[in-house]
């Protein structure tokens, strides 16, 4: 029958291999114990030091540290992209920067990876010259990590470009002067950057009074604007206005104006607009008592002075905006169905 091994013996034979080898004393054994323990630690230490050290630096499939993907995405703005990850070496939380023509064009990080696909936010801007070139379907080469390797590209402007700055008053009410990226991608040709146009407005109506006279009373009225094309503007307006003692004293008479309008935006001097449109004005009234309490005749004639104001009629006129400060307008309705002033806000 076998003895089982035993392995404490073996231990100790290993020990005592070296004294035994080189025929040293047995006052040396125990010396000779801690140097063989010293060597075998450092050779085993350095063996798996080396094969740490070639798995991490191990060169992924790229060339000179480069990879290659494909934008698929760009959003509007141009800082929102989608790239393939054919390689599968974008993961959320990597900062990688994007070349062109092996230079510089911006610095990235990757928020999602999915199927195949992998969504970035550009954190930071080398070359806004590269940058504008970048598109979709371009193949673009990719550095994972540390780009310092890379040298910067130094871009100056050139003398006969305008560098953004403030030099004129106009400057205060316009894009011209902007620190967002987004400006570079605007291509709209608008007078007025917002969509919207709110305003308030004070005028007047008059009436006739059935002598050959006329009634002037106050209107108050409300108007949105909303920007639907470049300088095409759609606008509702609603005004009101209560007259005393028509169409006989002591007889309230509630007139509102309803009006649809479609309008052009002009640019012209000092900061303003001008605004021709046309449209359709819609004028009902409201008299309870007026044909009340009187005679035949004299109710006859109340009824028709109230019927002379109920309209439904084509609008064409003018509006002018004068800006007063970035956002606010000085406001002037000159048509047929509206003659007032007021102030509006634009956003």
């Amino acid at each position: 029958m076998k003895k089982p091994i035993n392995l404490d013996a073996n231990r100790q034979v290993l020990l005592y291999l070296p004294a035994v080898l080189f025929k040293l004393p047995s006052k040396y054994m125990r010396f000779s114990q801690v140097i063989f323990f010293i060597f075998s630690a450092a050779l085993t230490g350095s063996l798996w030091s080396q094969s740490l050290v070639d798995q991490v630096s191990a060169p992924a499939n790229t060339s000179n540290g480069l990879f290659f993907e494909t934008i698929e995405v760009i959003s509007n703005s141009k800082k929102i992209f989608i790239l393939s990850n054919n390689n599968d070496l974008l993961n959320p939380g990597d900062f990688i920067s994007l070349l062109l023509d092996q230079e510089l064009a911006a610095r990235a990080l990757v928020a999602k990876s999915y199927d195949g696909k992998a969504g970035i936010k550009i954190m930071k801007i080398y070359s806004l010259k590269n940058w504008n070139q970048l598109s979709r379907g371009l193949s673009i080469a990719i550095i994972r990590g540390d780009d310092s390797y890379y040298k910067k590209p130094e871009e100056k402007l050139e003398t006969d470009e305008a560098v953004p700055k403030i030099e004129s008053e106009e400057d205060l009410f316009n894009s011209k002067v902007s620190l967002d990226l987004d400006e570079f991608q605007d291509d709209k040709k608008r007078n007025i950057k917002p969509d919207n146009i709110v305003g308030i407005s004070l005028g007047y109506l008059d009436v006739d009074d059935g002598e050959g006279g006329t009634i002037r009373s106050q209107q108050f009225s409300g108007a949105w604007a909303f920007q639907f094309n470049d300088n095409y503007f759609a606008e509702a307006s609603y005004g009101r206005t209560l007259i005393d003692d028509y169409p006989s004293a002591g007889i309230q008479t509630l007139v509102n104006n309803f009006s649809i309008r479609l309008k052009y935006n002009f640019k012209a001097p000092l900061y303003s607009f001008i605004m021709p449109y046309v449209g359709f004005q819609t004028q009902t009234v409201s008299s309870p008592d007026a044909g009340q309490n009187t005679t035949s005749s004299q109710a006859a004639r109340e009824l028709a002075q109230i019927d002379q104001l109920k309209k439904n009629s084509l609008a064409v006129g003018l509006t002018v905006l004068r800006r007063l400060v970035p956002g606010w307008f000085l406001t002037a309705n000159i048509g047929t169905d509206a003659l007032n002033i007021g102030v509006a806000i634009e956003f």
